[in-house]
């Protein structure tokens, strides 16, 4: 989305005059990312870009305070580069090389602070070629030059027209380009029909049948591909809203195992977050300094999915308190522990389905289920 200023004012206050959420856009100008602190001249063009789905707007209206005391810097915080990117909860500018710096030490903390990935291990990304993946590909590759590991990536291609074609030739392009081995399997051929064919058969929310059938794909050939850890691209923002769903879905199971799974099963292939500490809005930016092209197209059913509500409800928390995606993210930090400890006394056990013989809590998994209730 392209606009011009009316007079000379913070980027900052033109969102805000147009009504839509800082922390839901980046916003670039002759092809280069620029804080929202920056000023732009009358008349003076912008880019901005919705890096998910465009947002639902609020009524238009002024800047929080704290964006008001944000002075723009004409240099990054680290040397006399122009800033690309301005981090609220630091009031720090950062240029291109400083942000990707920090970014990719951000990335490398998250990893050994939770053993995601040892020295050795053969490491699968899931990579669907969306910004997250798209990103959590290249902070990877950067960590091997500390941790040796291998790294291949899998790719599910769920059938929808119009998207999954073109996120899949993005990712086969830069897979090309870095040199990674990539596996891609599809709906069709594991579950013998497409995400659309189902979601038109069922009766749940397409985002509902999505992620169980795709999880079951990338958990089984990740085995098949002998990895050790399958990597997703699960971003600071993602785990608040995962923190917020539980709660009103009821689900405490599910902050138990959110870290790892609360029984160790050969057949279950841990499953690692190593974006889990970083803001969307900052992989966003990362994935566009590494030239990913955000008119590549976005999941059409996204929006109707109850996590977009929660999504857009937080980044008008985090627009108005900054640091709140992180405290909600901390918080569930702390419940897993919690709810984990709870569980010691129970017994919990997984049985394997009886129908793909893949390891699940019931008789029945819940991928098998779904298709069966079609």
């Amino acid at each position: 989305m392209k606009t011009t200023a009316s007079s000379e004012m913070e980027m900052i206050e033109l969102l805000y005059s147009l009504g839509i959420p800082a922390e839901a856009v980046l916003v670039s100008r002759h092809g280069k990312l620029f804080p929202e602190t920056a000023q732009i001249s009358k008349s003076g063009e912008a880019e901005i870009i919705f890096y998910k789905h465009k947002p639902p707007q609020f009524r238009p209206g002024e800047p929080p305070s704290h964006w008001k005391r944000a002075a723009y810097s004409p240099n990054c915080a680290y040397c006399k580069s122009a800033p690309a990117v301005y981090l609220p909860y630091a009031a720090q500018h950062l240029c291109p090389k400083h942000f990707r710096r920090l970014f990719e030490k951000r990335v490398k903390r998250t990893v050994r602070s939770y053993g995601m990935v040892k020295k050795g291990e053969r490491a699968g990304v899931a990579l669907s070629g969306g910004k997250d993946s798209y990103s959590l590909l290249h902070a990877l590759i950067s960590l091997r030059e500390a941790l040796p590991f291998e790294l291949v990536a899998i790719t599910v291609d769920e059938g929808i027209p119009g998207y999954r074609n073109r996120a899949i030739e993005v990712s086969k392009k830069r897979c090309r380009e870095l040199g990674i081995e990539q596996h891609i399997y599809s709906f069709r051929e594991e579950h013998g029909k497409t995400i659309e064919e189902i979601a038109d058969q069922g009766k749940e929310n397409p985002c509902s049948y999505c992620g169980v059938l795709r999880r079951k794909i990338l958990n089984s050939k990740a085995r098949e591909l002998g990895l050790d850890k399958i990597a997703i691209g699960h971003n600071l923002d993602d785990v608040a809203q995962t923190a917020m769903l539980n709660l009103i879905r009821n689900e405490p199971l599910r902050f138990a195992r959110f870290n790892e799974p609360l029984i160790e099963n050969e057949k279950l292939i841990p499953r690692i977050r190593p974006l889990r500490d970083i803001r969307e809005k900052e992989v966003a930016a990362y994935a566009f300094l590494h030239g990913h092209n955000y008119d590549s197209g976005r999941c059409p059913h996204a929006a109707t999915a109850l996590r977009w509500s929660v999504r857009h409800e937080l980044n008008s928390l985090e627009d108005q308190y900054p640091g709140t995606k992180s405290r909600i993210a901390s918080s569930f930090n702390t419940l897993q522990g919690i709810v984990k400890d709870s569980l010691k006394e129970k017994r919990l056990e997984l049985n394997e389905c009886r129908i793909c013989g893949e390891p699940c809590s019931e008789e029945v998994c819940m991928a098998c289920k779904m298709l069966s209730d079609l």
